[in-house]
């Protein structure tokens, strides 16, 4: 059986090599796909796993193209005119099949000039381009999964060393600080009540373990979007599961009503205070519902069970 062909077997790169490729790195290496990493400069640590590194210039066509051939499938995790480049040399490179630097919400539910946008509309725009070009075709699939975990662990995202280019990565950008005990959430009124605002929420370990079990699945068979949930629940559900996680005791909360978010955006902007602009942006986007979505279509296609929140949260952060 060993010596069989496996006829699933495709050629993976895996642009960049920060947190989250590593993390991907580290589940590819138990499938049967040969994957090379392309960063900026050498990684002597990852050599010493026995990665295989391609050093490339992302300001160079020939070297991204050169390094492709004879890639199946590319899983970017960088972002801006580096990925838009290597788009254009892996439609020329005759790759099969692109997967951006996405994992996040919906991106049909971005509204026009958005101020979280970084690149990506014009990502998604070049994927377009070459998914129906003539001569050089190249689909691409993005990964949704609503919220990381992560980003209310201990350090924040920025302890995996993920989303640093952005000013949400650290402890407490987002919702709430579980290690201070403080919170900073978003509520809609209507008629004097509450109304729910849910979004959906998995961690990395999970996105990426999503993404390794998608391998089964033919290229060609993949959809545009490919939705992934641990979980989905109310801003104010995850801060109740952060509070009891934590002994019970409230959280001290700062609530600011939806129709209040632009005069809190305006005024963090004036003061300069970018670290507020990014969480009160973080905040309008939740409650467009930018990170919600009902139907979780790769949950229903493979075999993994991802962690729930509820598990998660007291994993990190109970009984200490």
């Amino acid at each position: 059986m060993a010596n069989e062909p496996q006829e699933n077997m495709m050629r993976i790169a895996i642009a960049g090599s920060g947190g989250l490729a590593r993390i991907f790195a580290h589940y590819l290496n138990a499938t049967v796909h040969p994957f090379i990493i392309l960063s900026r400069q050498a990684q002597p640590d990852l050599e010493a796993l026995d990665y295989q590194i391609a050093v490339v210039n992302y300001d160079s066509q020939d070297e991204l193209r050169y390094t492709l051939r004879g890639i199946d499938l590319v899983i970017s995790t960088v972002s801006g005119n580096p990925q838009i480049n290597l788009i254009d040399a892996a439609a020329h490179s005759d790759v099969r099949r692109f997967v951006p630097a996405e994992f996040e919400g919906p991106p049909g539910r971005r509204p026009r000039n958005d101020p979280l946008d970084r690149g990506r509309a014009a990502t998604l725009d070049r994927l377009r381009h070459w998914s129906h070009h003539h001569r050089h075709r190249m689909a691409s699939t993005i990964f949704i999964c609503g919220v990381f975990y992560e980003r209310f662990a201990r350090g924040g995202l920025g302890s995996l060393g993920i989303g640093t280019s952005t000013n949400v990565y650290y402890q407490g950008s987002y919702l709430m600080d579980v290690e201070a005990s403080t919170a900073e959430i978003v509520e809609r009124q209507s008629g004097g009540q509450a109304v729910p605002i849910f979004l959906c929420l998995t961690s990395v370990y999970d996105v990426v373990q999503f993404l390794v079990a998608a391998l089964d699945i033919p290229l060609q068979n993949w959809p545009a979007e490919f939705k992934m949930r641990g979980d989905r629940r109310s801003v104010a559900e995850v801060v109740l599961y952060a509070e009891s996680v934590k002994g019970g005791a409230p959280f001290v909360q700062e609530v600011i009503q939806a129709r209040d978010l632009p005069a809190h955006l305006e005024h963090a902007t004036y003061y300069q205070d970018f670290a507020k602009v990014g969480r009160v942006q973080e905040l309008i986007a939740t409650e467009q519902r930018r990170y919600d979505y009902t139907t979780a279509n790769l949950n229903t296609l493979v075999n993994v069970v991802p962690t729930n929140f509820w598990d998660w949260l007291r994993e990190h952060w109970g009984a200490q």
